[in-house]
């Protein structure tokens, strides 16, 4: 792992999927994903699906598919080990050291995901990082903890959980060694975008990479710096792709998500109010973003290579899952370059 520098948190749909194939192996060698199964799917479904996308080990959470169901996890587990395929499951602290116990004979390493601040009704810091530790000393297991941020619009969520996330850095991590990587993860994409108006374009702070960059700055961590690993839910955490739309008249509007370096652009389309028509469809929106100071290039990768032959009419507009894949391919582009830059790799 030290020469992985970012966990993109990939739900595992059709459009991530396509994503994370077409990355370029430089890219591919740069990341660890971290797949969430979110419906149930035979284990050799699963293996031959992620073995088709990307060969390097992975993360692997079951917990949306499968909340109660250790046994989907296992089961998956076991069939990439049969096929010779590192896969590393995520276990969430409410399910741990359990579930930890059930693996051991299955893996070396795991991740355990805290949710960052500590609930209320829930297990003080001290009790987490305890239990870990304990668990730990007495099983030969490697153990990465995953600080779980979770959503960070506004820049006053991102000063309190910046101040909360210093402070678990500074009294659990700094004089231990129970841990192999400390991975921090959050996303700064909204999770509702019903407040931009047909036809416009918004666009929201990236706090999420803003809050990574100044943890590394700060020279009381200079000593954690190999140790820490960004993640984020890239622009596709909350997507239409996951809509009924039998039960909606028109369909949704059609929404192109672009992450710039320190923001993300979202672009929505237009129905004429009279007809209904589509009068700013994918193709208007490529064209846009094509267009735009901030597109970095047909050659940055393979999501902006997708969005000049679209807006150029070299392929069709496409639908929601082709645009899921332009805009996870391209964000995880600009992350990694992005993070190459600041860990001076």
């Amino acid at each position: 792992m030290t020469n992985k520098i970012y966990v993109p948190i990939l739900k595992w749909k059709k459009g991530e999927q396509e994503a994370l194939k077409m990355l370029n192996p430089d890219q591919k060698s740069r990341i660890i994903p971290l797949i969430e199964i979110t419906d149930y799917e035979e284990p050799i479904n699963i293996f031959e699906c992620l073995n088709n996308c990307f060969q390097n080990p992975a993360y692997i959470d079951t917990t949306i598919a499968a909340q109660d169901d250790r046994e989907f996890l296992i089961q998956i587990i076991k069939e990439f080990k049969r096929n010779n395929k590192n896969i590393l499951p995520i276990i969430p602290f409410y399910d741990f050291p359990k579930t930890a116990k059930l693996l051991l004979p299955l893996v070396d390493r795991l991740a355990v995901r805290i949710p960052i601040p500590e609930d209320i009704d829930g297990p003080s810091y001290t009790n987490i990082f305890e239990t870990i530790k304990d668990f730990k000393r007495g099983n030969n297991i490697l153990i990465d903890v995953i600080l779980d941020l979770n959503i960070i619009t506004e820049k006053n969520e991102a000063n309190r959980q910046f101040r909360e996330l210093k402070y678990i850095l500074e009294e659990f991590f700094i004089p231990e060694t129970f841990y192999e990587s400390i991975i921090i993860s959050s996303t700064s994409f909204p999770e509702n975008l019903s407040s931009i108006s047909a036809g416009e374009k918004a666009v929201f702070n990236r706090y999420d990479i803003k809050l990574f960059n100044k943890i590394l700055e700060m020279p009381m961590f200079k000593n954690l710096k190999n140790k820490l690993i960004y993640s984020d839910y890239g622009v596709t955490k909350f997507t239409d792709t996951e809509l009924d739309f039998s039960k909606m008249r028109y369909g949704p509007l059609p929404k192109v998500k672009y992450t710039t370096m320190d923001q993300y652009i979202v672009l929505k389309g237009k129905r004429n109010n009279n007809t209904k028509k589509m009068v700013k469809s994918y193709r208007e929106l490529a064209n846009e973003v094509y267009e735009s100071k901030y597109y970095f290039g047909e050659e940055f990768s393979f999501g902006d290579l997708e969005i000049k032959e679209r807006a150029n009419k070299n392929k069709g507009p496409g639908n929601s899952t082709n645009w899921v894949t332009i805009g996870a391919n391209h964000h995880i582009a600009v992350v990694i370059e992005q993070l190459s830059k600041i860990l001076e790799i």
